[in-house]
């Protein structure tokens, strides 16, 4: 699999969009199948809370994409980063991105009343930390060295 390749080399495939992608249409099979959405209830709260959750998501994407730009690294989990970013979002989590990828699963979960969609996320964090995430740490301890495990140790992977 692409996590036993070469340390200094970035995974084959973007893993992260392919596995949301791979949530949220799985979550709409599932719902297709056998439909399974919020009781009335709380329909009306879980969609604002959704709603709060998918525009938090965004914006917090937009802030980590923007942070990588402006250090001029790729956002992309398949090339291999020019800088190691700790500014920005990037001081608070290591992969703010990916934390911004489960903040707009869990918003269109509420959103949308896919309870299929909210029982993904947890697969879906799984798969990203095993096929995304322990590659891009093991090819940054690789690239960066000490400077990656000072980060490393002061920034927790997730919040």
């Amino acid at each position: 699999m692409d996590e036993k390749r070469q340390e200094g080399s970035p995974p084959r495939l973007p893993w992260p969009p392919l596995l949301m992608a791979a949530a949220i249409v799985g979550a709409y099979v599932l719902g297709r199948l056998l439909p399974w959405h919020w009781p009335a209830a709380i329909a009306p709260s879980a969609r604002l809370a959704g709603a709060l959750l998918l525009i938090a998501g965004i914006l917090l994407a937009v802030f980590g994409l923007l942070t990588l730009s402006t250090r001029r690294t790729t956002f992309r989990p398949d090339r291999t980063p020019t800088a190691l970013v700790t500014s920005g979002p990037f001081r608070w989590s290591r992969n703010p991105i990916y934390v911004a990828d489960v903040l707009v699963l869990l918003g269109l979960a509420g959103l949308l009343g896919w309870v299929w969609l909210l029982l993904l996320v947890v697969p879906f964090v799984l798969l990203l930390t095993r096929l995304a995430i322990l590659p891009e740490e093991r090819l940054l301890e690789a690239q960066f060295g000490a400077e990656f495990r000072n980060y490393r140790a002061r920034v927790r992977r997730w919040i």
